[in-house]
């Protein structure tokens, strides 16, 4: 057998057996949610075609700059394990050379985790995105809106997590600052799981449908069913646009987010107040619009736009009249690749795992000992990664 090359013996049927019949239990799953949730499709459609707009031509062209990150894969040394965080700003539409930044990341972890946390160098990336919006906000003035890849502010903000510390007050003081500067902020959310839509045309009543589900059917499921990404592409035809409001209007005798929210995790009146204490402490976070479009494609995903100082329809419009691919804008696709492209090319994790070599044999490291044995702290842990960090492309 050359080299590469599999037997018969080594794929085993049963994996696509199994494969097939975990399928068929998730498809029969679905069907049954779709049959349960007709009738709420049916009951919320007249409202939210109501309020749909057909998107048209944009008042302007939008001066763009871009904002997106990606991470490199993770160095897990003997003393140290970090990986980066590569982040760019790209304008649009007249692109000059995109900035990039390159970040450090250091895991931090104990215990039994045997990988770095993809939570934690999320929440960094968050942060370090943020701080590039910052900076640009201070230092530029060559556009109209920044555009995050991702919710601006990031719901992290809101939510207040315990992980996403400092990342409340930054996500207030880039709505400061771009208001001081006059441009507007977006976050144009690609991969969305919300429920933002269904919530907002039945209130507490979505979560009485979902706990009033058959018992065969799934909790996650029937959730799956009432998503935002579903609703939008049942309701809304290509070319159209839905806006829910702002983040701090009265709904159901609270702010409509902190009225999703709590519904949403079931939390009680501390949580309730405490959310409540952040947008009173944080008030340009009330003002963030939600909206929803579909591109003019016929088969292209719904697109979440989050919005401050901005008009949503008019961007909405640029957004879709800017996308020459079957699905995102262009702005947001030139700097989703300018991040990846970068990364194949640089391979940070390369330029770093030489220059600690480098620094290592400078400041002596490498002539650590201990019972006549060299530490070698920055020698790589998996030997079975090896190839991924030399091979030659």
């Amino acid at each position: 057998m050359e080299d590469g090359e599999w037997s018969e013996e080594v794929l085993d049927p049963d994996v696509y057996t199994i494969a097939l019949e975990r399928a068929r239990r998730i498809v029969d799953s679905m069907k049954d949610a779709w049959n349960y949730l007709l009738p709420v499709y049916e009951r919320i459609a007249s409202d939210v075609r109501g309020d749909a707009r057909r998107l048209g031509e944009p008042s302007r062209e939008f001066q763009v700059v871009a904002v997106d990150s990606t991470f490199s894969p993770t160095l897990s040394l003997r003393g140290l394990r970090t990986g980066f965080i590569l982040l760019a700003a790209v304008t649009y539409p007249r692109p000059s050379r995109p900035t990039f930044r390159l970040k450090p990341v250091r895991s931090g972890l104990g215990g039994e985790d045997e990988e770095p946390s993809d939570t934690i160098v999320s929440v960094r990336a968050k942060k370090e995105e943020l701080l590039l919006i910052k900076d640009i906000l201070a230092r530029r003035d060559d556009y109209d809106v920044v555009v995050r890849d991702g919710d601006l502010p990031p719901a992290d903000a809101l939510l207040g997590l315990r992980r996403s510390t400092g990342i409340i007050e930054l996500s207030h003081e880039v709505l400061e600052l771009a208001r001081r500067r006059g441009k507007g902020l977006v976050g144009l959310i690609k991969r969305i799981s919300t429920s933002l839509i269904a919530y907002r045309y039945l209130g507490e009543e979505l979560i009485e449908i979902v706990d009033s589900r058959p018992s065969n059917l799934p909790r996650s499921v029937v959730w799956d069913l009432l998503s935002d990404p579903v609703i939008a592409w049942l309701m809304l035809d290509p070319g159209e646009f839905l806006h829910l409001g702002r983040y701090g209007e009265e709904f159901n005798g609270m702010r409509f987010i902190v009225s999703y929210f709590s519904s949403m995790v079931r939390r009680g009146e501390r949580y309730i107040e405490r959310m409540n204490r952040r947008l009173e402490s944080h008030p340009m976070f009330n003002e963030v619009e939600v909206s929803f479009y579909r591109p003019w494609a016929r088969g292209a995903p719904v697109i979440k736009l989050t919005g401050f100082d901005v008009d949503m329809w008019d961007f909405a419009s640029f957004s879709a009249n800017s996308t020459r691919g079957p699905s995102y804008p262009d702005f947001i696709n030139l700097a989703d690749t300018a991040c990846i492209e970068h990364a194949r090319s640089v391979r940070p994790e390369m330029v770093m795992l030489e220059a600690l070599r480098v620094a290592s044999e400078s400041e002596g490291l490498n002539k650590l000992t201990f019972r006549g044995r060299r530490a070698d702290l920055v020698a790589l842990q998996n030997v079975q990664k090896l190839h991924l960090f030399f091979r030659r492309e």
